[in-house]
């Protein structure tokens, strides 16, 4: 059982969801803070799970653990002082559109979590985070003037327009997700996988990560390119995305990373295929690169001459495009 949850944990990523669906149901039916507790207590858990076990951060359990539990502590140690009586569900729900408005406006924190937990993701989420905001922000607006236009709505309106429609965003963002990612998973149109590897006077800069989960050196860090990101949208706009990427990492704004590669690879589930958009960004001066640490540049017959298991197998894969584009780049781009 374990096996096939590690073989299709992309697949199910959608069932983060469920907890913030579940919790948003019982409000209306048990006791707020024991349901806030429960619903705190299984989002961490399987976030926790996913991260130490399957090396995945899951977004909506992360958006779970953090609204929910924000919630459950403000009404376990205030009480109804910040949460007034009635008014559980509308405050739960904008402090979760909170959590996913900090997401689209300042995806790099995301990815930088990601990052020093060494954890790897083929989902940005982003889509749904936008459905979440527009669609909640929506809502908690008109429930702003609900008391104005009350006399519209009968008492089961009334009661459905502050407690159903909550549920109902969350369930079109769940629809939103399984179609997501089996488009993601059957045509590769909505995912795919940018690489820009950075390049300087034939030397390329890497730094380290951790494998995939199912990999032969689980527990050993490889040394791979610098910038790995996951898209959504079309595989032909991925360059728009790159050059949005090269902006914020390089110090000089006249260098824009250059397609050198366009293939499919067996993702970590051994049965998907990934799309994969590959890029080199050359670089005047060493300097030049920023917001990017703990790595340094390797000579590409250092990285030939030691052993194999020290690099990603993306990397070995790449590596005579790479080389060949670096040394055209030393030996030609300076006179571009």
């Amino acid at each position: 059982m374990m096996k096939l949850i590690l073989k299709y944990r992309n697949k199910i990523v959608s069932l983060g969801l469920l907890p913030i669906i579940a919790t948003l149901i019982c409000l209306h039916f048990f006791q707020n803070t024991i349901v806030l507790g429960i619903g705190f207590i299984v989002c961490l858990g399987l976030l926790l799970y996913g991260i130490v076990r399957l090396k995945d951060l899951n977004f909506f359990l992360l958006l779970g653990s953090i609204g929910i539990g924000s919630c459950f502590v403000l009404r376990l140690f205030t009480g109804y002082k910040f949460i007034p009586y009635g008014s559980i569900t509308p405050i739960l729900e904008l402090l979760l559109l909170i959590v996913a408005f900090i997401h689209i406006t300042a995806p790099e924190i995301y990815k930088e979590l990601q990052e020093r937990l060494h954890l790897r993701n083929c989902f940005s989420f982003v889509l749904e985070a936008k459905t979440i905001v527009i669609l909640s922000s929506l809502h908690l607006t008109i429930l702003l003037f609900v008391d104005h236009i009350e006399h519209l709505f009968s008492e089961d309106g009334s009661f459905f327009l502050m407690y159903g429609i909550p549920v109902i965003i969350y369930v079109l963002c769940l629809v939103i997700n399984v179609v997501g990612i089996h488009l993601a998973l059957q045509e590769n149109f909505r995912y795919s996988l940018v690489r820009i590897a950075v390049v300087h006077d034939g030397k390329i800069y890497l730094k380290q990560r951790t494998g995939c989960p199912d990999e032969k050196y689980e527990n050993a860090p490889m040394w791979d390119i610098a910038v790995e990101s996951p898209f959504e949208g079309p595989i032909e706009k991925s360059s728009e995305y790159a050059a949005r990427i090269a902006k914020k990492i390089c110090a000089s704004k006249n260098t824009t990373p250059r397609l050198i590669l366009k293939y499919t690879t067996t993702s970590c589930d051994a049965d998907n295929q990934q799309r994969v958009s590959l890029y080199i960004l050359p670089l005047q001066n060493e300097t030049d690169l920023q917001k990017i640490t703990g790595g340094r540049f390797f000579s590409f017959d250092e990285i030939s001459e030691t052993a194999a298991r020290r690099y990603s197998p993306s990397l070995l894969s790449e590596l005579d495009t790479l080389q060949m584009a670096a040394e055209m780049w030393k030996a030609f781009g300076a006179s571009e």
